[in-house]
């Protein structure tokens, strides 16, 4: 029997239409490069609108258009009026270089970018236009359009490449409806629990999956949206919370690490900051107790380009427990397989891959005929795992980073995390490097913490004092460095990295 219910699509007119009727005096505060910004709702809705139209009188209609541009409230307006017109919005990595930047833009074959002033993109090919006080002269001048169409759920509205560390960047195309149910989960109490009163700082860029959908959800929700704009360093971070009052910050790690520095640093607090939300990599548990030290409780999240951000949650207050990803959102599910597909346990002692499916996973890369689904129905993460009996996740590596050893498996990322919670080192990676003997063994990279001294034979020790390890499991070397290369999503670059420690060793 068919339903009773009227179609609604679930599409951003929907949320446009809460940002316009129902919030149109919330504040939105925007970092640029010529300064702080600060408007409301109702005057963003009318810059869409006008935005709208410019793009309309540039033929850019149901097209796709490119975005190269930090987290402003420019930015943030090209985020509605593309996908409002029909068309998509393919949101390009600032920091690709630019043959990958013409590679993904010609891929998606954009009809024009948007720039902020600080890239230095040029194009032969399409139209490049800059963010910039003649660009505002220009939205200002046109009358605002009045209506737009409502555009069925399921249809493509924001695209993203994944960071290419392993191969070229591939699409991934996020519709209208995974766009709506994916924020909407964000607001659920169980999730973030974002509400109209809190003030939301997304420091996770704009680039990569629309910042995690934070935008949408704050906007959803009539939420106080913080955007901190180009190149934010720990003290715009750390004066934007002060300044504005954020209540929510979210950021990948190693952001975080350097917020605290900072604040250690200048004798600040981080005050009126409640709550962390950080992802892709696993917080250092000294990270998590600095953290509450300032009164600040951590959010651990997981999830990837291909499950449009944040897909589990780790809220727990046990400390201990705070390596876990945590459990699945609202949409989402999860399941354990072995290397030949079968459904292994939820002991919290099997290791297999995630495998996972929901409402805004990705079933197939954009322009790309290969199979990335397992049995038509699951989607391969490459995370290897264990699930809990109660549905909670903990990632042991990524299948391509696990380190081979004499036939036996070394998890980096235990490694790491365990070399990281010592009270003298700031950050640290492992990878792994070939051996004649052992096939492979772990080396580690080491930032030391601001004027701490330690030797590799005291961080040896250490790892040896926690009697988590088989002695063959420890770093056969600890090299120290000023700084670790990461991802231009705030990740550890572990292919950039294992060619400059092959090149230290002068390994091939």
């Amino acid at each position: 029997m068919d339903s009773t219910i009227m179609d609604y699509n679930l599409n951003i007119k929907s949320i446009f239409w809460r940002v316009e009727k129902l919030y149109k005096d919330k504040e939105i505060i925007s970092r640029t490069h010529e300064g702080i910004k600060r408007y409301t709702y109702g005057d963003f809705a009318l810059r869409v609108r006008k935005l709208a139209r410019m793009l309309e009188s540039k033929n850019l209609v149901r097209s796709r258009v490119a975005s190269i541009a930090w987290n402003t409230h420019r930015h943030l307006e090209l985020y509605f009026a593309v996908p409002l017109l029909g068309g998509i919005l393919h949101t390009v990595n600032v920091r690709f270089h630019k043959t990958e930047m013409d590679y993904v833009i010609t891929e998606m074959d954009d009809k024009a970018v948007f720039t902020d002033k600080d890239i230095e993109y040029k194009s032969d090919k399409i139209p490049v236009y800059i963010f910039d006080e003649k660009y505002d002269d220009e939205i200002e001048s046109q009358e605002p359009i009045k209506d737009f169409p409502d555009i069925d759920e399921r249809q493509g509205a924001i695209a993203c490449f994944t960071s290419g560390t392993t191969g070229k960047p591939k699409g991934v195309i996020y519709s209208h409806r995974s766009i709506f149910i994916h924020s909407l989960s964000l607001l659920a109490q169980d999730v973030l629990g974002i509400s109209s009163s809190d003030v939301v700082l997304p420091i996770v860029p704009m680039f990569h999956i629309s910042a995690w959908d934070l935008p949408f959800a704050s906007l959803m929700t009539g939420a106080k949206l913080v955007l901190p704009g180009p190149r934010p360093k720990a003290e715009d971070i750390v004066n934007l919370i002060k300044d504005y009052k954020v209540t929510i910050g979210i950021a990948a790690p190693t952001v975080w690490i350097d917020v605290v520095a900072y604040v250690e640093r200048e004798k600040l607090d981080l005050s009126p900051l409640k709550v962390v939300v950080t992802g892709g990599a696993e917080p250092p548990l000294g990270l998590i107790k600095k953290l509450r030290e300032y009164g600040v409780k951590t959010y651990h999240a997981w999830g990837m380009t291909e499950t449009e951000a944040i897909a589990t949650i780790n809220k727990s207050d046990d400390i201990n427990k705070m390596s876990e990803q945590g459990y699945p959102i609202f949409g989402f599910e999860i399941s354990l397989v072995d290397a030949e597909g079968k459904e292994l346990p939820w002991d919290g002692k099997s290791a297999g891959e995630l495998v996972v499916r929901g409402a805004f996973v990705t079933k197939k890369y954009f322009n790309n005929p290969s199979n990335i689904l397992l049995n038509n129905t699951w989607f391969k993460t490459g995370d290897v795992v264990k699930i809990y009996p109660d549905g909670s996740i903990k990632v042991v590596d990524r299948l391509k980073d696990l380190i081979k050893s004499g036939g036996e498996w070394i998890s980096s990322v235990d490694l790491e995390n365990a070399i990281m919670s010592y009270d003298k080192v700031l950050e640290a990676v492992v990878v792994g490097i070939p051996d004649e003997k052992w096939g492979e063994r772990p080396i580690a990279l080491v930032v030391k913490k601001p004027g701490k001294e330690v030797s590799a034979e005291e961080i040896i020790d250490y790892l040896k004092s926690l009697n988590r390890f088989p002695k063959w499991w420890l770093p056969d070397k600890i090299i120290f460095v000023d700084s670790i290369p990461k991802t231009s999503t705030g990740k550890l670059d572990k292919k950039v990295i294992r060619d400059m420690v092959k090149s230290m060793l002068n390994l091939r």
